[in-house]
């Protein structure tokens, strides 16, 4: 499953910046920093091969893509190594991937030798979590278009912080007051130990430079299996709303269109009443751009970084309850726009008029 979710962020990532409008540079990076074996034992291919092959089907990837493969296990190296260059099409990538099996260091990442300006991506699917460090986040933010992803394998993360024994890890990752702070959570809310954890998470990567977080929890397995999460961070709001679209066609269920962002891969439950939750993102509109004026791309862009789950199809039913509802004033209203399958439609580029105190009908 993550590697599916990365696999498709990478690509619909880079076709966006590699355009040229965007990307004086003309390149950009994927560098995985714990890159594993080209295929694995079960035969399955692992992340880096999956995007090798991709990037050899499109040729603005082929000339644009720099890939940077790196484990300090050279065995996993040698193995991606050959695999990579025997698929089909392999010379004529611009730039032939590079690879290495060094530490995962901020040393390594210099040794890379890229731009600042050149945009890039990381993906640390590291096998514990003493790898991932703010200070590692922090070097990796420092260039000025950027994202990254990481495995988080939480339930070892929640036993690390009760462990005498891991406390230094704990601290480099949380740093002592954010540790302090976090065991106190633990001991406030005992039954929200993962909320827990993400939230301070979230708060020591904000800190290290990246302000979009956004997890993703996925359970292989039967119900009782450890949930894990992928972790996305990343420095503009494009890039969280491109993987936030990526994770709504991983997740597992909905309700009402708005995606409740996770996999399971057993059976999953269902509940009988769950809540409609776009009266909520209404309600959140009115307070938020009370007395303003904005077209619905730019609602969505500035509100969405602020939930999880909401998705520009959201962001457009709330707006058109609202209308339906006269709370708010639309340009062009709703009888002069055209409708699809029975629904009138609200474009990026309808305006929207709040009213100066939020209210609902």
């Amino acid at each position: 499953m993550k590697a599916d979710i990365v696999y498709k962020y990478v690509l619909a990532w880079a076709a966006i910046v590699l355009n040229t409008r965007y990307n004086s540079t003309g390149t950009a990076a994927y560098v995985d920093l714990f890159s594993g074996p080209g295929s694995y034992d079960d035969g399955a291919r692992s992340t880096p091969l999956l995007i090798a092959e991709a990037v050899l089907k499109k040729p603005q990837l082929v000339q644009g893509l720099q890939m940077f493969f790196n484990d300090i296990n050279p065995s996993l190296t040698n193995s991606l190594r050959q695999e990579i260059s025997g698929l089909a099409g392999a010379i004529t990538l611009r730039h032939a991937p590079r690879y290495s099996s060094l530490p995962a260091t901020i040393r390594l990442i210099d040794s890379l030798g890229l731009s600042l300006d050149v945009p890039q991506f990381y993906f640390l699917d590291q096998f514990g979590w003493a790898d991932i460090t703010p200070d590692l986040v922090r070097r990796i933010f420092k260039n000025r278009k950027c994202d990254c992803a990481f495995f988080l394998r939480t339930p070892r993360v929640i036993a690390a912080v009760s462990n005498p024994n891991s406390r230094d890890a704990m601290v480099t990752l949380f740093g002592d007051t954010g540790l302090e702070s976090l065991r106190q959570s633990f001991r406030d809310r005992p039954r929200e130990k993962e909320i827990v954890v993400l939230e301070h998470l979230k708060e020591a990567m904000r800190l290290a430079g990246a302000p979009y977080f956004q997890p993703f929890p996925f359970r292989l397995g039967d119900g009782n299996s450890p949930k894990q999460h992928l972790i996305y961070l990343g420095k503009h709001s494009k890039g969280l709303e491109v993987m936030k679209d990526v994770m709504d066609r991983s997740s597992t269920m909905h309700h009402d269109g708005v995606p409740q962002m996770g996999y399971t891969e057993g059976p999953v439950q269902h509940g009988l009443f769950n809540p409609d939750p776009i009266p909520g993102l209404q309600s959140e509109l009115l307070t938020f751009f009370a007395g303003r004026t904005a077209t619905v791309g730019e609602i969505f862009e500035e509100h969405h970084v602020t939930n999880e789950c909401f998705l520009l199809r959201n962001y457009q039913e709330a707006l058109r309850r609202l209308e339906a509802a006269a709370c708010v004033k639309t340009t062009p209203c709703l009888f002069e726009r055209p409708t699809r399958n029975g629904i009138v439609t609200m474009s990026e580029l309808v305006t929207v008029t709040f009213p100066q105190e939020g209210r609902t009908s």
